[in-house]
């Protein structure tokens, strides 16, 4: 999970915005909005899509465009407030909002997320019509507004129940509360992902530890130089499991054995801001 970069708001989504919402205000003096009244906001799906890269917003799979799921960071409908409150009225007001639409795969938006967005203690849910954040501190994180690399990492670990097998495993970064909540609610240790992951490693970034180890120990500046941006490359925000990729590399290659030989070092968390 990294940290994306919003394209401009299309203009189709205003004008749908503007006649959907007129119509749910109606409907909002009668009953609340739910899911199955709210609809027009896929219209933005392929440039949601586009600019992510393809990718989930949550786990960075890449997804195919036919899947069209738009995530709603606030949910639509109906939401899960939990800890803080047990208010579950959706924010229908904010279901054409550019700032609250993402990009998702279907085991982080229908399975994982679905209409969960906690929230701290002590938070004030919004009412209709409110802006956020308002009183609301979200314990999900934003992956627009939040640097999700200083909250979640990735360690090889095994667990006994998977049977022994070791598997790269989203963790919380200094047990940040939003990378624990947000793993939770996304599922982003489900065993689709992790065996994605360990694919990746061994397909991609394996390869390129090897490549630049092997320049490091030979003592061959020029080929470490040229390896180690080869690493840097995949951490550009197109590429796939670009978190995951960030702590592969530091883990298993040191900031010291770079600094000695070629006086580099890996990006920092705070470089993904």
């Amino acid at each position: 999970m990294i940290r994306i970069l919003r394209c401009a708001e299309p203009a189709e989504l205003q004008l749908v915005r503007q006649a959907r919402l007129a119509t749910l205000r109606s409907l909002a003096l009668v009953r609340e909005p739910t899911s199955k009244d709210i609809d027009g906001y896929k219209i933005v799906a392929e440039q949601l899509w586009r600019s992510q890269y393809h990718k989930c917003c949550y786990c960075e799979s890449k997804v195919p465009k036919a899947f069209n799921d738009v995530e709603h960071y606030r949910p639509k409908g109906e939401a899960d407030r939990l800890p803080a409150s047990n208010l579950t009225h959706g924010y229908w007001w904010l279901a054409f909002d550019w700032d609250n639409l993402l990009f998702a795969c279907p085991g982080c938006n229908r399975s994982g997320k679905n209409s969960k967005f906690p929230l701290a203690p002590g938070s004030v849910p919004l009412i209709a019509e409110q802006m956020p954040p308002g009183n609301e501190v979200a314990l999900l994180i934003d992956p627009t507004a939040d640097n999700p690399i200083e909250h979640i990492e990735y360690k090889f670990a095994s667990t006994a129940g998977v049977g022994g097998v070791f598997y790269w495993w989203a963790r919380p970064r200094k047990n940040s509360l939003l990378g624990n909540e947000t793993i939770a609610v996304c599922e982003l240790n489900r065993i689709d992902l992790l065996e994605l992951r360990n694919d990746y490693v061994r397909d991609i970034l394996s390869r390129q530890v090897k490549a630049l180890s092997k320049a490091l120990d030979e003592g061959n500046r020029e080929r470490a130089e040229e390896e180690y941006e080869n690493s840097i490359g995949l951490l550009a925000s197109s590429n796939t499991y670009v978190g995951l990729a960030f702590d592969v590399l530091r883990t298993e290659i040191s900031s010291r054995k770079l600094k000695l030989l070629i006086g580099r070092d890996w990006p920092s968390p705070r470089d993904f801001r």
